[in-house]
């Protein structure tokens, strides 16, 4: 019986959780950008561009030469465009990026 009422609050917690995630990413203003990637830290899912660290979104929209990509196929070098939110100075979180064609040019900001 205290298993199953373990396994309740512990859902209740996971709940609550997911739903105030939600919420403060709604809450979170929303940036676009562009720029060039200078590091990918795939064990860590973030992104270092134009001297930034972003993290990124595990369900984040990605597009590699026009079709639907994985972040573990963005590179160092891609100029990219991508949004992110912007939850503190310190956690910015990328939900959408798109590779730029190399030839492409980058604002400077």
């Amino acid at each position: 019986m205290k298993f199953k009422k373990i396994l309740q609050m512990a859902l209740a917690v996971v709940l609550v959780s997911a739903y105030a995630n939600m919420v403060s990413a709604a809450e979170a203003p929303v940036v676009e950008a562009q720029g060039i990637i200078h590091e990918v830290e795939l064990d860590a899912n973030t992104l270092v561009i134009d001297g930034v660290r972003f993290h990124v979104a595990i369900d984040a929209n990605v597009e590699i030469q026009g079709s639907y990509g994985a972040f573990s196929m963005l590179q160092p070098g891609m100029k990219v465009v991508f949004e992110y939110h912007r939850h503190s100075p310190s956690n910015l979180v990328i939900f959408d990026i798109e590779q730029l064609p190399d030839n492409a040019h980058i604002e400077e900001t």
